[in-house]
């Protein structure tokens, strides 16, 4: 298996992966990307700002993430307490988005294996910790987060999902010291 930087023409494979993740969120009722979103031009920046990751398995691509080093405003306010005090406009974290396995690689440990080459790559960078976000109703990822070591700090309001009709704007937060 292999973490590694998603290619430009890699990103068809992206989001089939992608829209696994949105099928396996409808499955459990959560509004989350049930509306277009992750949409391909998201992607594309990914890719182009060097953010968007893969994990590679006997040559096919079974997961994807982003991990990115420059804060996300979202997390400036938060209805609880983060681990760290650093805000985005100075980050001292890495921000894990948009993960998602492939429906028939699921149960290999593929989420657990991003997020700790996500906490890799944070550390080789000099970060104090990750943070990350999920949908309140988005238990597996809730509970993955916490085996993985994460400590659940409070709720904040996801900006974007404001402007689609229907969506559920709180997110639940998750930080890891480093």
């Amino acid at each position: 298996m292999e973490f590694r930087p998603t290619a430009p023409a890699e990103i068809d494979r992206v989001m089939e992966v992608l829209a696994d993740g949105r099928d396996s969120l409808a499955a459990l009722g959560i509004d989350q990307w049930q509306q277009g979103y992750p949409h391909r031009e998201a992607i594309e920046a990914d890719v182009q700002w060097g953010e968007s990751f893969v994990v590679e398995d006997n040559g096919k691509i079974v997961a994807t993430c982003m991990v990115s080093m420059r804060g996300d405003r979202n997390y400036d306010q938060i209805d609880g307490a983060w681990l760290t005090a650093s805000t985005s406009e100075e980050p001292l974290y890495a921000t894990v988005h948009r993960v998602a396995v492939a429906h028939d690689a699921k149960g290999k440990g593929l989420a657990k294996f991003l997020l700790a080459s996500a906490e890799q790559m944070a550390r080789r960078h000099d970060c104090e910790s990750v943070r990350l976000d999920t949908h309140p109703g988005n238990t597996p990822m809730r509970t993955l987060a916490q085996r993985c070591g994460f400590t659940e700090c409070g709720v904040v309001e996801v900006l974007e999902a404001g402007n689609i009709p229907n969506a559920t704007p709180q997110r639940v937060t998750f930080e890891k010291l480093l």
